[in-house]
């Protein structure tokens, strides 16, 4: 009899783990269906999602003027990822010539930094720029001009901006050591990119 009753438990059990699974809500996340890549498998998809969390829909995926681009040929190549209601943007230049800091911070009222590579925080259009320093033989004043922007800084969303610091960070890491395989480019630190207050309004 005993034997008969866990028998029941058991499928008690079973039945209820396969309801579970199929009417228990998704997470946010799981209903973002991120390739494991993107970009032209430049970056991984889960760095994404934090930007694209609370949207819904398929993602939309474009690369134009053959991003990531590289140091023969980079007619300032970008990759836009969406879905209904978030999106995130990548633009890339190269050979860009970066602004001097001490004119940059009177300039901007936002600061961007990640180690020795600067640039500034724009509130309005919820975008980061860096130029990133990459020297060429020829030139050892040229860099990497990279803008990261997301639909959820943009619109003031309480985090938005803080997450787009830590993609910015990732993307600059990626494209400097993998892409254009930028000399010094170990020294951009590990982290997000880091905005303070600068003396300009723009």
């Amino acid at each position: 009899m005993v034997k008969k009753w866990t028998l029941v438990l058991l499928a008690g059990v079973v039945l209820f783990v396969a309801a579970a699974a199929v009417f228990w809500p998704r997470s946010e996340d799981d209903s973002l269906a991120v390739p494991d890549r993107v970009c032209s498998d430049v970056f991984a998809g889960d760095e994404m999602i934090p930007l694209l969390r609370g949207g819904s829909g398929d993602l939309e995926s474009s690369t134009i003027r053959g991003f990531p681009g590289n140091r023969e040929r980079s007619s300032t190549p970008v990759c836009e990822l969406g879905v209904k209601g978030r999106s995130v943007a990548f633009r890339v230049e190269y050979p860009s010539y970066r602004e001097n800091l001490r004119e940059l911070k009177k300039g901007r009222a936002h600061v961007a930094q990640l180690g020795i590579a600067y640039g500034g925080y724009n509130e309005i259009s919820g975008t980061i720029i860096l130029e990133i320093p990459c020297p060429t033989r020829e030139n050892s004043e040229t860099s990497l001009f990279l803008n990261v922007g997301a639909s959820m800084a943009r619109e003031g969303e309480k985090g938005g901006r803080a997450k787009l610091a830590d993609l910015t960070g990732y993307a600059a890491r990626t494209l400097a050591r993998k892409v254009y395989k930028c000399e010094g480019a170990e020294k951009l630190p590990e982290g997000p990119v880091v905005i303070t207050k600068g003396e300009g309004r723009r």
